[in-house]
């Protein structure tokens, strides 16, 4: 990613790229570059996943007058947002922090195009001057008037959101495909952490809220709506310290929220934990299910522990459970799914709601060994304030039973989102050597139910490969079953002389280690046999791997030409 060498050195020196870790708040100084001088940016897009990804692709540029070329010359479809002032101001103070210096440059757009990029490849993509990407400007809409008694949609595709007209609250979510319309709002709350002088305090190891504040708006915000051929965004201003940006694509079904919250105020001496609260109107009876680390969705019933009769002390925190993947809930005709970017915490303390929390600042040490209170600071020269975080998640109204295709799926796009990389190129720059490329053959792609987990070049130069199965027995009608992965066409330009199926840690041969394992009486246990399904040996000819649902399989691969002793 970082450079790339053509065939003739002599003729051709390696292109150099960059890359922006920096890039969620649109500090990027490789899109710094000001095209309006005949100068291009080149951005290469790589799919680290196993099929074909199409998705849209956001970065910060200076110019608002610019095209997109795909990997063919063709001038793409792309819009342009421009970047709002509470984005600006979080940009310059957190990129400073991150950098030690100020920032030189200020992009004041958003260019977002649709990138498609195949399986375990990449596509590449030119910025250029001139008019072809359509400039989005925002509409206001203020509310508590006469004047603005209807109501407000967004969404060009089949999903659409509908705000009141009245107050300008989330109310309704509408995908015309699925036939699923649903009452919908969300909302901000913080809970007050319990102070030191009790027997527990909320700090950073233990949740143990005291008390429900709803977060009010400070004053009357206008709803700002930005609606472009790519998606529609709305931005809510919730108060001085949260900052809301819903966005709904043309071409998916799901809402994608992104929010900033902090500094958290604590002037008035109490710290606070926020989440957000989804609520619907679907009956989910005090049930509903959170992933456990990523993999199997676990079934939680609100004030119930299957294994004995829960005293409930604790209402809220009692029913909170880890988030790595999503949480969902669902009742007889619907379900409703949230997932999330990073590890949060979650529940569904009413029926019909889905919370989790996103921010938690606290004033005193819970007492569980780091010894100070949960208050991050961040310090810029003389200034220090609270910490700020910014973050998605996203959510989706499906008939009940097809929730778990796009949990599996897109939770899989947001563990490995595009990787972008850029270059900047003059006027007589024409085009990459290889446009595009894929790993894997041309024809194929990985099987819908499995994912590459791991794949990672050993010192001795064999590879290391692990198989996925995405799905748990039962989960889907259709993707809940036996899977088939050919490694030929996975690797089509490499010759695997020898293929070894270890342990999951990849230290020792599957073999010994099933050799070696200790049989255990387990109490209550109807057979002595492992009866789980998993998939056979490798086919020594075709060389395909089969996997069961929720396996994981463990490959080390030779493909050197002298076979390595072992």
């Amino acid at each position: 990613m970082t450079q790339s060498s053509s065939f003739s050195e002599c003729k051709n020196p390696p292109t150099k790229f960059t890359q922006c870790p920096l890039l969620n708040i649109s500090y990027c100084p490789a899109t710094d570059v000001d095209i309006s001088q005949g100068k291009k940016l080149a951005v290469l897009v790589y799919n680290s996943l196993g099929w074909k990804r199409t998705s849209v692709v956001r970065i910060p540029v200076i110019n608002e007058n610019v095209t997109v070329s795909d990997s063919t010359g063709k001038v793409i479809l792309s819009q342009i947002i421009p970047i709002v002032n509470a984005s600006i101001a979080n940009r310059k103070f957190y990129a400073t922090a991150y950098t030690g210096e100020s920032t030189s440059a200020d992009p004041m757009y958003w260019l977002a195009f649709t990138a498609e990029v195949p399986p375990l490849g990449f596509s590449t993509y030119v910025i250029a001057s001139g008019k072809a990407s359509a400039s989005i400007k925002p509409r206001s809409y203020t509310f508590g008037g006469a004047q603005n008694s209807s109501d407000v949609e967004i969404g060009s595709g089949n999903l659409k959101l509908i705000y009141s007209g009245n107050d300008g609250t989330l109310t309704q979510y509408i995908n015309s495909r699925s036939s699923v319309n649903m009452s919908l709002e969300q909302s901000y709350t913080y809970y007050a952490g319990e102070a030191t002088g009790t027997d527990q305090a909320s700090g950073a190891y233990v949740f143990r809220p005291n008390g429900t504040s709803e977060v009010q708006p400070e004053e009357k915000f206008p709803l700002r709506v930005f609606k472009g051929p790519l998606y529609d965004e709305v931005h809510q201003m919730i108060n001085s310290w949260i900052y809301q940006i819903t966005r709904v694509y043309k071409e998916k079904e799901h809402v994608e929220v992104e929010f900033t919250v902090g500094p958290i105020p604590i002037d008035d001496e109490v710290g606070k934990e926020i989440v957000t609260q989804i609520k619907s109107n679907i009956g989910n009876n005090k049930t509903f299910y959170t992933d456990s680390n990523g993999r199997d969705f676990l079934e939680r019933i609100r004030d119930y522990r299957a294994d004995w009769d829960l005293e409930v002390n604790q209402p809220i925190a009692g029913n909170y459970y880890p988030i790595n993947l999503g949480i969902y809930i669902k009742d007889k005709n619907t379900e409703l799914s949230v997932l999330v970017d990073r590890s949060v915490g979650g529940s569904s303390i009413t029926d019909g709601e889905v919370e989790i929390m996103l921010h938690r600042r606290l004033l005193y040490d819970d007492g569980r060994g780091v010894d100070e209170s949960l208050n991050e600071t961040v310090c810029v020269l003389d200034k220090c304030s609270g910490l700020t975080v910014q973050g998605k998640y996203y959510l989706r109204f499906d008939p009940l039973g097809e929730g778990s295709k796009w949990r599996r799926s897109f939770g899989q796009e947001i563990y490995s989102p595009f990787l972008l990389a850029f270059t900047e190129q003059d006027d007589k720059w024409t085009n990459f050597a290889i446009p595009t490329f894929s790993a894997m053959d041309s024809s194929y792609s990985l099987p819908d139910n499995v994912a590459i987990l791991t794949l990672q070049e050993l010192e001795d130069g064999t590879v290391l490969l692990r198989l996925v199965h995405l799905y748990e027995d039962g989960e889907d009608k259709d993707l809940s079953v036996m899977a088939t992965v050919e490694l030929k066409k996975v690797f089509p330009n490499k010759k695997i002389n020898k293929i070894k199926e270890m342990s999951l840690s990849a230290n020792q041969e599957r073999e010994e280690m099933v050799r070696k394992r200790l049989s255990w009486k387990v109490e209550g246990s109807k057979t002595k046999q492992d009866n789980d399904l998993r998939g056979g040996p490798v086919n020594p000819v075709k060389l395909t791997v089969e996997l069961a649902p929720m396996e994981i399989r463990t490959f080390i691969i030779d493909f050197n030409t002298k076979l390595v002793q072992y």
